[in-house]
């Protein structure tokens, strides 16, 4: 009888804690959270992180925006969205009061994100290629748009109206934030004449991990560090490569906000201020094969992983990265358009 009184309690006190237990919810791109780092954390606290992935900015602010959305706790966003959705009263206000570990992070960065989120990850717009069939390293633009005949269908490209655009603004000598129509005119034409030679606008790590046709996919723009999860994925080592052309490239940084609707703040709070310890910054950028904001955590970060030109670029690169800045309506306009009648024409070619 004991035993069975003992058993009965046990299974009591687990069915109160799971009743008890509280869920973080992150909105979040796949496969860009450390699972090891999850899991410490879920192991030393009663919170689960439960993970809504997106594959593009369209789909995470469509996600953020709608008012039947009110369980997101915290969200991996731009640093245009960071400041926009901030002053608009969606975002929470984020020091180092109430996340210490913020005093970690580069003053760079921390001014990237602005006091409505925290940088999470770091790096740059480029191309990742199959090493087994490009069998040099693409050393331009120009060799995604314009790419030779054994390439026909099987480049990848995003649907993003910044980054879609990028590779051929870049190309042309154009700067990334063009407000120029004719220089946006000209981008067009070149994302035009480049459509027969494009299997997916998908984001590749998407398209390799769902697409039936994953394996025609050779060439792709992508952002630096999907080529490991590429590779990590379909446990193959250095299939996937990634190179940034010598025009130059976006640098970009990913933030952690909390939506003013979330219903655990605290524990969001607390959650990324565990995120920015330094060890664990480190760990997660480690597993994940990106470069962290988090200037402390570079001391624990293995030397191969840091002196990786693929991850930390050359400062001749740097130089000439364009930063994202919010544009103006008219231009966001022009530049959807675009990106929409690309896709358009892509599609209907598509469909013959």
């Amino acid at each position: 009888m004991r035993y069975y009184k003992f058993t009965s309690l046990a299974l009591f006190i687990s069915f109160s804690f799971q009743l008890q237990a509280e869920t973080i919810t992150l909105l979040n791109w796949d496969a860009y959270l450390s699972e090891q780092v999850k899991t410490q954390w879920e192991q030393k606290n009663r919170n689960q992180i439960d993970i809504i992935a997106f594959d593009n900015d369209e789909k995470r602010d469509t996600i953020l925006l709608n008012p039947k959305n009110q369980n997101i706790d915290i969200a991996v966003v731009d640093e245009i969205i960071a400041e926009r959705f901030g002053k608009e009263g969606r975002f929470l206000k984020i020091t180092e009061e109430n996340v210490p570990n913020l005093k970690h992070i580069g003053k760079f960065w921390r001014q990237r994100c602005g006091e409505y989120a925290v940088p999470y990850l770091w790096g740059t717009l480029g191309i990742i290629y199959r090493s087994d069939i490009v069998k040099s390293a693409p050393t331009s633009w120009k060799e995604i748009l314009e790419p030779p005949s054994y390439l026909q269908g099987h480049i990848g490209m995003l649907t993003d109206y910044t980054d879609m655009l990028a590779p051929a603004l870049f190309l042309n000598g154009h700067p990334l934030n063009t407000e120029n129509p004719k220089a946006l005119k000209q981008a067009f034409e070149s994302l035009k004449a480049q459509i027969p030679f494009v299997l997916t606008y998908d984001y590749p790590i998407t398209y390799l991990q769902s697409n039936t046709k994953a394996n025609d996919l050779h060439m792709a723009v992508s952002y630096g560090g999907d080529q490991f999860s590429i590779n990590k994925s379909i446990g193959k080592e250095g299939l996937w490569k990634y190179t940034v052309p010598q025009e130059g490239t976006v640098l970009w940084v990913d933030c952690l906000a909390i939506p003013t609707t979330s219903k655990q703040k605290e524990n969001a709070l607390a959650f990324i201020d565990y995120l920015n310890e330094p060890m664990i910054s480190a760990q997660n950028a480690d597993d994940l094969y990106y470069a962290t904001p988090n200037e402390t955590a570079l001391q624990y970060i293995s030397p191969k992983f840091r002196n990786s030109t693929e991850i930390y670029p050359e400062h001749e690169i740097l130089q000439k990265s364009g930063l994202y800045e919010e544009l103006s309506n008219v231009n966001i306009k022009q530049r959807l358009r675009i990106s929409n009648a690309i896709i358009n024409i892509h599609e209907s070619k598509q469909t013959r």
